[in-house]
């Protein structure tokens, strides 16, 4: 099957950018099980154990309650980060067998979220939700459901 993969972009939501609980709640997805890699991190926690958490790994492997947790006991603002909703059906070894997704292309003629055919980064993935610069954020995904969540809910996005 063909995916029809949509970026969509919400920039004029918001004042301010990312406050992923809010995005979780926003979409409906606070309740739906599936394994959050977060990757290519860079956030501001204000509970010491969360800034430890996030500082010291190169990625999180969460599930939805314990992001869902987290967030709840500290919603901090997501300057960067790669959110990819991987269905928990695979384990975590068989996650990370991948290159953990990114935001910004390092190397010349590698992939570029922001920019290339939209595509998800992780093969796992359901979908995947950046947060970038504390600016904006986009959804990569050909879930028509999801698709249809954000538009009503950031009215606001384009889609390029």
């Amino acid at each position: 099957k063909v995916k029809n993969m949509k970026r969509l972009y919400s920039i004029k939501d918001f004042k301010w950018y990312t406050l992923f609980k809010q995005v979780l709640y926003d979409l409906e997805l606070h309740d739906k099980n599936y394994l959050w890699l977060i990757s290519d991190i860079e956030a501001y926690p204000t509970k010491e154990k969360y800034q430890e958490l996030l500082w010291n790994n190169e990625y999180l492997l969460l599930t939805t309650g314990e992001l869902v947790n987290m967030l709840e006991e500290d919603d901090f603002q997501w300057i960067w980060a790669v959110f990819s909703a991987i269905p928990n059906m695979y384990e975590k070894e068989d996650i990370l067998k991948f290159n953990l997704p990114y935001i910004e292309n390092i190397e010349e003629g590698q992939y570029n979220p922001h920019m290339d055919e939209p595509k998800l980064q992780h093969p796992y993935a359901d979908f995947e939700i950046y947060a970038v610069d504390s600016s904006y954020m986009f959804i990569i995904t050909d879930d028509s459901e999801i698709i249809s969540k954000f538009q009503k809910k950031y009215p606001r996005c384009t889609e390029e």
